[in-house]
């Protein structure tokens, strides 16, 4: 079953034909072993955020559970966060740090050939004269591509960390160049947000900086839908008309004037649960309100489409409410703070698995903020790179002999040593 995320993992380089789907199958395939053993906490966090999306969805919208669309658009989380249970379920040797650095030459190699003929053809700098003359990669949108390459280029980080190599330096080069092209703005935010990232990681703060940060961007998006509220407009029945000469402020101005202000009626109609998963998009007629704690949302059209806030802050406290964005938070705060534990005791051990544990923190980190331009935080082109290489790392038994061995003791398992999920807190 260790073939099949990899062949997912493999395949997360494209859109268009979506292979990176199956990373999910190893746990309908072997769900029965996921019981009975001990996890990271992050996993629990993760367990209680879909399991809450569940029960949302089934009293929202039951039947969207049996509709293909809604995997593909609305409720494409189960598809993205998927592969961190498989990676409960099954175990493999891999070298990850051999394995991942292969990966990263040959997705940038794939895209290689496509930014020539895109260069030969366009140009370096004509995106700014023309929004349409941008890279599309192997995606069929532009902030999928955008939040791919980001998402590689940390990936790219990680393996140089591990490996300094003259050849990755040029990859990373060309890597960024790519990101560069597709001209996302919110891509580009994450990237530049990891840089700093970098140099507070190892400091004894460094989780309250991360809290810091995500108190931050949650902030400035309810910040921001606030000041361009207007309390005259009906937010569920109005169409917006906004529009530029200049795609890109068109773009900005669509999300800041009309998608945010729209997440932030929901969420304060029903600030606790939310409307419903997968509900941003939908046509809605009324609201009937429960003591200004909780909204029913009545006269709905069901839409399945890519239609949604562009935030996924405000896109969670629309449809989960407070309580869906603080479990998808903490699981990404426990998250980071695994990762980090895994690099820093995989320094000792013979940097074992060191590329895996890196990525994964600085993935989350850069993800988390390019989430405050798009919903990105369950967008398969974004996340499931970072899922499947945390569900290698879940199932890695190299790193059950190794790395544990050099951890702190809160970091190490009370179970036996060759069942998966090791790294505990």
């Amino acid at each position: 079953m260790a073939y099949l995320s990899l062949v997912a993992l493999f395949f997360s380089v494209t859109n268009f034909v979506p292979l990176s789907a199956i990373g999910f199958l190893p746990m309908a395939l072997g769900a029965w072993r996921f019981f009975g053993r001990t996890y990271p906490v992050f996993v629990s966090a993760l367990a209680a955020f879909a399991c809450y999306a569940l029960i949302s969805t089934l009293s929202y919208d039951p039947a969207s559970l049996t509709d293909f669309e809604f995997y593909r658009r609305d409720g494409n989380f189960f598809i993205a966060y998927a592969p961190i249970f498989a990676g409960c379920v099954y175990t493999h040797r891999w070298n990850l740090n051999l394995l991942l650095r292969r990966f990263y030459m040959f997705a940038v190699l794939c895209n290689l050939p496509l930014y020539a003929l895109y260069l030969a053809h366009y140009g370096v700098l004509s995106m700014f004269s023309h929004p349409d003359d941008t890279f599309g990669s192997l995606f069929v949108a532009r902030n999928a591509a955008g939040g791919f390459l980001a998402m590689l280029l940390c990936l790219g980080m990680a393996c140089y960390l591990m490996r300094r190599s003259p050849l990755l330096l040029i990859l990373m080069f060309l890597n960024l160049g790519m990101l560069f092209s597709t001209y996302s703005r919110g891509s580009m935010l994450g990237v530049l947000a990891v840089l700093p990232y970098l140099l507070i990681r190892r400091r004894p703060w460094a989780n309250l900086a991360l809290v810091m940060l995500l108190v931050g961007l949650v902030s400035a998006s309810l910040l921001i839908a606030a000041y361009h509220f207007r309390p005259d407009i009906n937010y569920l029945g109005y169409r917006f008309a906004i529009g530029n000469v200049d795609e890109k402020v068109a773009n900005l101005n669509i999300r800041t004037e009309w998608l945010w202000p729209r997440a932030l009626t929901y969420f304060r109609s029903s600030p606790l649960v939310g409307i419903g998963f997968g509900s941003f998009d939908d046509h809605i007629s009324a609201l009937i309100d429960y003591f200004g704690f909780y909204a029913q949302a009545t006269g709905v059209t069901i839409v399945h489409s890519d239609s949604h806030a562009h935030n996924s802050y405000l896109n969670i406290l629309a449809e989960l409410g407070m309580i869906g964005l603080f479990l998808i938070l903490y699981f990404y705060c426990k998250l980071v703070a695994w990762a980090r534990a895994g690099a820093t005791a995989a320094v000792g051990d013979a940097m074992t698995d060191y590329s895996g544990f890196l990525f994964a923190e600085l993935g989350s980190i850069c993800l988390l903020v390019m989430s405050v331009t798009e919903h990105r935080l369950t967008s398969p082109s974004n996340a499931l790179p970072l899922t499947l290489v945390i569900s290698l790392l879940l199932a890695s038994r190299l790193r059950t002999v190794t790395v544990t061995s050099g951890m702190r003791p809160r970091y190490q398992r009370a179970r036996p040593i060759y069942e998966p999920g090791v790294i505990t807190k």
